[in-house]
C-alpha cells in the first residue's frame, strides 16, 4: 500500500469512577458521593504500517503528561483509528485536554472499527475481541495473572506486575486494532480519501493510496452519469474516476481544441 498518510492506530485504558453508593442496581450516583472521577491509566498507539508500538502509563492518578503525549501524536495524525473511537477514546482524551487547560490538536480525520463493523456487518458481538476471533485475526490481549477487574485494581494499588500486564494487554490490543482495520479496509465506503492527502497528479486508491488498480466495468449514477470503476489490488477496496465519461471526453476535447 502506497499511502503517505499518517494513519494513527490507538487505545486507552481509563480508571474507574469510585465513589460510595448504598446499592448494586440502577444507582444515581449524586456529585458528592463520588471519591475520584475516571481518569487516563495509559495508552498504547502505533503508526499504520510501522513496527514500533508507543506505550506511556499513568501510575499517579494525574494523566496531564498522558494527554499531552496523545495530543503531540494527534497533531502529527491525518486520520485517527480507534475501536469505539468516536464514542469514548477520542472524547475521553479530549475532556481530560480540556480540563487540563490544553489547546486543541490539529484537525484530523476519524475511523471508528466499532461503527464500520456496526454498520456493515451482522456479527454476534461488535467487541475487539469477538471481532478478532470471528475474523481469524491477532487475538485482544487476554489478562493472565489479573483476571478482569483486578488488573485495575491492582494496578490502582502500584502492583508493579499488574502495570506490567497492563502494558502487554494494551499493546496486544494495538496489534489486534491494526489488523481489523487492515481487515475491514475495503468495506469502510466513506474512509477518508486518502488519495487526495498524496498530494500527486495520478490515479490512486482512495482508502489506501495504492496506485495498483485494476479497471472494472462502469458505475452509473442515479442522474444517469457513467464513471469509470475500479477495484485496488492492494486493499481491494472498490472506487471510481472523479470525473464522469461525459466530462471526461468534454475535457479531451477542449484539451484538443486548445492546443
Amino acid at each position: 500500500m502506497m499511502s503517505k498518510a499518517k494513519i494513527l492506530i490507538f487505545d486507552i485504558e481509563t480508571s474507574p469512577n469510585l465513589a460510595y453508593v448504598w446499592g448494586k442496581w440502577k444507582q444515581n450516583v449524586h456529585d458528592g458521593q463520588f471519591v475520584d472521577k475516571s481518569y487516563i491509566m495509559s495508552f498504547a498507539a502505533k503508526w499504520l504500517g510501522d513496527d514500533e508500538v508507543f506505550y506511556f502509563d499513568n501510575r499517579h492518578n494525574n494523566d496531564k503528561q498522558i494527554v499531552k503525549e496523545l495530543y503531540k501524536l494527534f497533531d502529527e495524525a491525518d486520520i485517527i483509528v480507534a475501536h469505539n473511537g468516536k464514542r469514548f477514546d477520542i472524547p475521553r482524551v479530549l475532556g481530560r485536554g480540556l480540563v487540563h487547560g490544553l489547546t486543541p490538536p490539529s484537525p484530523y480525520h476519524t475511523v471508528d472499527t466499532l461503527l464500520v463493523a456496526r454498520r456493515k456487518f451482522g456479527f454476534l458481538s461488535n467487541t475487539l475481541a469477538n471481532l478478532c476471533e470471528e475474523l481469524k485475526l491477532p487475538l485482544k490481549g487476554k489478562h493472565k495473572k489479573f483476571a478482569g477487574f483486578d488488573l485495575w485494581v491492582q494496578c490502582l494499588k502500584q502492583n508493579d506486575a499488574a502495570w506490567d500486564e497492563m502494558e502487554e494487554y494494551n499493546r496486544q490490543d494495538i496489534l489486534s486494532l491494526e489488523a481489523l482495520y487492515f481487515r475491514l479496509l475495503p468495506y469502510i465506503d466513506n474512509h477518508p480519501n486518502v488519495s487526495r492527502m498524496q498530494g500527486e497528479e495520478v490515479c490512486q486508491c482512495t482508502n489506501c493510496g495504492s496506485e495498483s488498480l485494476q479497471m472494472r466495468g462502469k458505475y452509473h449514477s442515479k442522474a444517469g452519469l457513467s464513471y469509470q470503476r475500479f477495484v485496488c489490488t492492494d486493499c481491494h477496496s472498490w472506487g471510481r474516476f472523479k470525473l464522469s465519461d461525459k466530462d471526461a471526453g468534454q475535457n479531451k476535447m477542449r484539451a484538443a481544441f486548445n492546443g
